[in-house]
């Protein structure tokens, strides 16, 4: 993970007041909130903690983000470890939580014992695929269990939407390969895509505020507006380009958002 990505984590985190960096299970009758994206965020644990299996005692967080659910899957008794290279969630974690923390990128981790669980929220898009299900099957014990919870490029995708996420075709000709047996999957396409409205909007307001703030300093000083456009040009292109990701119906056409709960089976891990 960047530095880019660490600064991001914080923003969400220190200045929106986020408990959780992941996208919320709305409600169809929610309204474009910041309080309702965090009630978004909880129901989407809650989902999660919900299908952990039975038999999974001994769990591995990858990627913790502001360990909510790490938090969560501790006071039910779990023995859980978290992994995640990210500074800032190293410094989070290990000051304000007793347990195994391994600070590095999942396909460079070397497991020292076996895992009943695996839980990815959204941290699987960053891991090549072919290096998740390989270290996967390295860290999880016979019959051991992988959740992914993530969105997906479908075939058709292009653009910009092409950019993030595994193909998900790719993806799960990958998971037959290693021996990881499918056991339950849900679509949660439409129950994510309001939190990309809600973040649509709180960037047209904050551009739209921006723009007033500008306006009397266009009209005062055209010739310093010209070329504080020119300085700053490429940020200004890759930030409109970036709100693309923020179209909602795109996301919907391009994309599948997924809860995944797969199983590796013995022979695989034998």
């Amino acid at each position: 993970m960047s530095r880019e990505d660490d600064r991001v984590l914080r923003f969400y985190n220190e200045v929106l007041g986020l408990d959780h960096l992941h996208y919320g299970l709305w409600n169809e009758e929610d309204e474009l909130t910041l309080s309702n994206l965090k009630e978004a965020q909880l129901r989407y644990e809650n989902f999660l903690i919900d299908r952990l299996p039975p038999s999974a005692q001994k769990v591995l967080d990858v990627g913790c983000g502001t360990s909510a659910m790490t938090r969560r899957m501790l006071s039910m008794g779990l023995d859980v470890h978290v992994l995640s290279p990210d500074e800032t969630q190293k410094n989070n974690f290990t000051e304000n939580l007793d347990a195994p923390f391994y600070h590095c990128r999942f396909e460079d981790f070397e497991p020292g014992e076996r895992f009943d669980c695996l839980v990815m929220s959204e941290s699987a898009q960053y891991i090549p695929y072919a290096q998740l299900f390989a270290t996967a099957k390295k860290s999880l014990s016979t019959g051991g269990f992988l959740m992914i919870c993530d969105y997906f490029v479908l075939d058709n995708a292009r653009g910009t939407m092409a950019l993030s996420g595994h193909n998900l075709t790719k993806f799960r000709i990958e998971s037959k390969k290693n021996g990881f047996k499918l056991m339950e999957e849900r679509d949660l396409t439409d129950r994510v895509a309001k939190t990309l409205d809600l973040g649509n909007l709180l960037a047209h307001r904050i551009l739209t505020g921006l723009d007033i703030l500008t306006d009397k300093t266009r009209k005062k000083h055209p010739f310093l507006t010209r070329m504080a456009f020119r300085l700053f040009r490429k940020k200004w292109e890759k930030l409109n380009r970036e709100r693309e990701l923020l179209d909602s119906e795109q996301f919907k056409s391009q994309k599948r958002y997924l809860f995944l709960l797969f199983q590796l089976s013995e022979a695989s891990n034998a």
